[in-house]
């Protein structure tokens, strides 16, 4: 952060010169950037020295106090553990994050994947791959989850009409609020588009705007010894990032 406090000039941030003329510091001093960016001197000084994690709204306010551009503020968006701000532009984000990441290597008991906020699987742990989900070995739109169940596509996972029914309705719940978060996303509006004009319980649920259910959402799949194993699915939200930590634990 000092580095990117020197390259700054007063008079670019809009700091009037004052008395002396002689700075002792070249660029900003830290109170000066502090006090563009909404932070105490005392707070911006221990994010320097590494003894304070900054948020992301803070992250977004240094970087614009420093006058960063686009591929700046994502770097330093990354540095600090967040994700580059793509929903800044209307898209989806899809980068896996530390905090994603960290999860899925902590999760050693149970298979777990990460997905976007269209449902599209971006990773799993290896006991989620040591399954063999049909949507971590594809390819473009058939990892994406909602599209491959409003599709029917080949699947070795079994659920009953109740909790079909349930997994169906959350994911168009799902659709629905990442089409309102990010409205410029290339593929989101493609994918929900080709979906409706299916028909079917897709258009069915996304017309009757269908509440979030209260069942769990409950899968059968082979367990790899000629039999099945039966899974509970829960989904935790991941931010920032705006990811899907998708988690299956045996009832």
């Amino acid at each position: 952060m000092r580095v990117l406090r020197e390259r700054v000039s007063p008079e670019s941030a809009g700091i009037p010169p004052s008395l002396p003329r002689r700075r002792r510091v070249p660029g900003l001093r830290r109170d000066e950037l502090a006090g563009r960016a909404g932070v105490s001197a005392e707070h911006l000084r221990r994010m320097e020295q590494g003894r304070r994690r900054p948020s992301p709204n803070v992250v977004d306010a240094l970087a614009a106090a420093l006058r960063l551009n686009a591929d700046e503020q994502g770097h330093l968006r990354t540095l600090a553990g967040f994700a580059p701000p793509a929903d800044r532009a209307g898209l989806v984000p899809r980068e896996i994050t530390p905090a994603a990441t960290r999860m899925l290597e902590r999760l050693t008991e149970v298979p777990a994947c990460v997905c976007d906020a269209t449902w599209s699987v971006l990773a799993g742990n290896a006991r989620w791959d040591a399954y063999g989900c049909p949507a971590g070995a594809a390819h473009g739109r058939d990892r994406n989850m909602a599209w491959r169940v409003f599709t029917e596509a080949p699947t070795d996972v079994f659920r009953t009409p109740e909790h079909l029914a349930a997994v169906r309705a959350s994911m168009v719940t799902g659709l629905r609020a990442a089409a309102h978060r990010y409205p410029a996303d290339p593929r989101l509006r493609p994918l929900i588009s080709d979906l409706y004009a299916r028909g079917g319980a897709f258009a069915r649920l996304w017309d009757g705007s269908p509440d979030p259910p209260d069942s769990l959402d409950r899968l059968d799949v082979p367990d790899g010894r000629g039999g099945r194993a039966s899974f509970d699915k829960d989904v935790l939200t991941v931010s920032p990032g705006d990811l899907r930590l998708v988690v299956f634990t045996q009832p």
